[in-house]
């Protein structure tokens, strides 16, 4: 599905509902990461019902074991067009018998896409659909396309930096060595509000998750001075990941909630950074991309 206006052309898939491409017509530059056979075969998720890994890769819902997989249910379901015009998109996820058996809470998860002349507003909405508390985590996962150059053993993205409207310095959960599973907090992790991208940092720290208490906003500068700015609203987490070799990629994912713990609660409403949602009730959110 595309949407399209005079500055922005994008186009979104239902399977997942997930970005595609992100094509900037005033400067004829694809702004998303298009899939490299030697990388990352995605190119962005709607992460629900939970992020990343389960440890063991199961948790208990009243003492009764389910399985989910890496970043929950949705990135591999096909969604209903719900509305769509030359510049706005909505697409509705429902839950079924499949989905019950890994998660067994009927909801309804939509996305909404909408350009606003240079300006991408991605909205979520989670409906529980239960005559109980619903606990659930919610994610994006835009990959960006960095500028750089290939070389023998990796795509060298030096020189592109991310800025954040920060006060005070960010701290990061830290994770285990296969960066699968959270471990504890270390504080000032980035010190100051600028982040210099390369395949060493993220050859050392696979995926950077910040904890986003004292910012909302993530600025990413390109060496070909391109800019894009991503405004998380009150997403309480950010997660950093680019492959270690050959992607020209970065993403950039407000979340809301956590990979599990090398030593996890293993009953769902217990998790740390779960989000509990009452019966019927909805829970929305929106980030924001700006395109400079």
């Amino acid at each position: 599905m595309f949407l399209e206006n005079d500055f922005l052309k994008i186009e979104v898939t239902t399977k997942g509902g997930s970005f595609t491409s992100i094509f900037d017509k005033t400067k004829n530059e694809e702004l998303l990461y298009q899939i490299n056979k030697d990388s990352w075969q995605g190119q962005d998720i709607f992460i629900f019902p939970f992020i990343a890994r389960l440890k063991d890769g199961y948790y208990l819902n009243l003492n009764k074991k389910y399985e989910l997989k890496n970043h929950g249910l949705i990135r591999y379901m096909e969604g209903v067009i719900e509305s769509l015009s030359k510049d706005k998109l909505t697409i509705t996820f429902e839950s079924n018998e499949e989905t019950l058996a890994r998660y067994p809470f009927k909801f309804k998860a939509s996305i909404t896409y909408q350009i606003i002349q240079k300006t991408i507003e991605i909205s979520y909405k989670i409906l529980n659909l239960n005559e109980n508390e619903m606990p659930f985590m919610l994610g994006a996962h835009p990959a960006f396309r960095l500028p750089g150059k290939l070389l023998d053993n990796e795509f060298n993205i030096d020189g592109n930096y991310l800025i954040f409207n920060n006060k005070e310095n960010i701290s990061r959960i830290r994770q285990d060595d296969s960066f699968s599973f959270c471990i504890d907090e270390e504080p000032d992790f980035i010190k100051g509000s600028r982040l210099d991208l390369s395949k060493k940092l993220f050859s050392k720290i696979d995926t950077i998750i910040l904890k986003a208490d004292d910012f909302n906003q993530v600025l990413l500068n390109k060496t070909n001075g391109s800019k894009l700015n991503i405004k998380i609203g009150n997403a309480p987490y950010v997660a950093l990941w680019s492959d270690g070799l050959k992607g020209d990629l970065i993403c950039i994912e407000p979340w809301f909630g956590l990979p599990d713990y090398l030593e996890p609660e293993r009953e769902i409403i217990k998790k740390k950074a779960i989000n509990i949602l009452e019966s019927y009730k909805s829970f929305n959110y929106k980030y924001i991309i700006e395109v400079n």
